[in-house]
């Protein structure tokens, strides 16, 4: 038979605090990886619902799975059942709004969580695909693709010709396997966003390498939500 493997995960569903897999657990670590990718103190957040989320979020608890990403609670742990307490008690401000026409490529259960701490700022937009499975499809304005099964780095960079390479010699010389690596522009020799994900946890001292050479503006560490 062709097609994909199944796994058990497409049998049982995720471990998870229900009611759906789709509606709270992808939730969840669609604002648990929009967390990581803010790496700033969290002074409010805007989530926006899309599709089939905006119409049930209530009834799924949609709302308490952002919620409790947002603080760093994934599908597993009990205490997303009372995300919403937890957020008020750490004086938290989260918004939750239902937006009920999105634009068409939008997949029906898409959210975007938008993040503030002083005047930093960041818009990120993930869809749940079912199974608790999600994809980060947009961070900034720039096209991205992560599922968060890996460990991976946001390299914010000038568009010029070498940087790839350069960035991929130096995890190879700490003998990192690169998974994948994509670069997203939004015009040519404007700022562009590389994506790179590799097996193993990539240490602070790498890191700072990566940000420290002449082409790159930024990196963020945004580790697997599996770790």
């Amino acid at each position: 038979m062709g097609g994909r493997t199944i796994g058990i995960l497409d049998v049982f569903g995720p471990v998870m605090i229900g009611p759906s897999s789709s509606h709270t657990a992808g939730v969840a670590r669609i604002a648990f990886l929009a967390r990581k990718i803010f790496p700033y103190p969290l002074d409010r957040a805007l989530v926006l619902f899309y599709g089939s989320l905006a119409r049930t979020y209530r009834g799924h608890g949609s709302d308490k799975a952002a919620v409790a990403g947002l603080l760093g609670i994934l599908p597993d742990d009990e205490r997303l059942g009372y995300a919403l307490e937890l957020a008020a008690r750490e004086g938290l401000d989260v918004e939750i709004k239902p937006e009920y026409d999105g634009p068409e490529r939008y997949h029906p259960n898409t959210a975007v969580i938008e993040l503030w701490s002083g005047d930093k700022h960041a818009r990120i937009r993930g869809a749940s695909i079912g199974g608790g499975e999600i994809r980060l499809q947009s961070v900034n304005g720039f096209e991205a693709d992560l599922d968060g099964s890996l460990e991976a780095l946001l390299v914010l960079h000038r568009d010029e010709v070498g940087v790839i390479a350069i960035v991929s010699h130096i995890l190879a010389a700490n003998r990192f396997n690169i998974a994948s690596v994509a670069s997203h522009r939004k015009d040519k020799g404007d700022e562009a966003l590389m994506v790179v994900e590799v097996d193993g946890v990539v240490p602070t001292s790498i890191v700072a390498q990566i940000r420290d050479l002449p082409s790159v503006s930024e990196v963020v560490y945004v580790p697997s939500i599996h770790a």
